[in-house]
């Protein structure tokens, strides 16, 4: 698998690293196994500068829908992915404003500034699991 995933439940972080082309089925697994892990209410910083995303348009579509659909279910971290093309930034770009109500996925160029973000950023969906 193209993505390796560590999930550290004394500092409730995930932390995960991409290498090579990501399609559709890649984050499907990623997002399986840190759901198996109980990382996803966790921050997940995501190293992908090795990677690129090969997803279509209908692909983010479908990756907006699961963590629309994760996130009815509990708290969603927040992942700050550093990624190093262009073609990858957009794409997780267009998932951020569309998943925005539900989870703060972001991307960043620079990992002092993704770090910085992921340390204060807040997890979408802790108050509505809170009763």
């Amino acid at each position: 698998m193209p993505v390796t995933l560590s999930v550290d439940h004394v500092r409730k972080t995930a932390t995960a690293t991409a290498i090579g082309p990501i399609a559709i089925g890649d984050v499907r697994e990623h997002l399986d196994a840190e759901r198996i892990r109980g990382g996803l209410p966790y921050r997940e910083f995501i190293d992908a500068t090795r990677a690129t995303a090969v997803l279509s348009v209908s692909d983010a579509q479908a990756i907006v829908e699961t963590l629309r659909r994760l996130g009815r279910k509990g708290a969603l971290g927040p992942t700050a992915v550093l990624v190093s093309n262009d073609v990858t930034y957009g794409m997780l770009r267009m998932i951020e404003t569309l998943v925005g109500d539900v989870a703060a996925v972001r991307p960043f160029r620079e990992r002092a500034e993704a770090e910085k973000w992921l340390a204060t950023a807040p997890i979408r969906g802790d108050e509505t699991h809170d009763a």
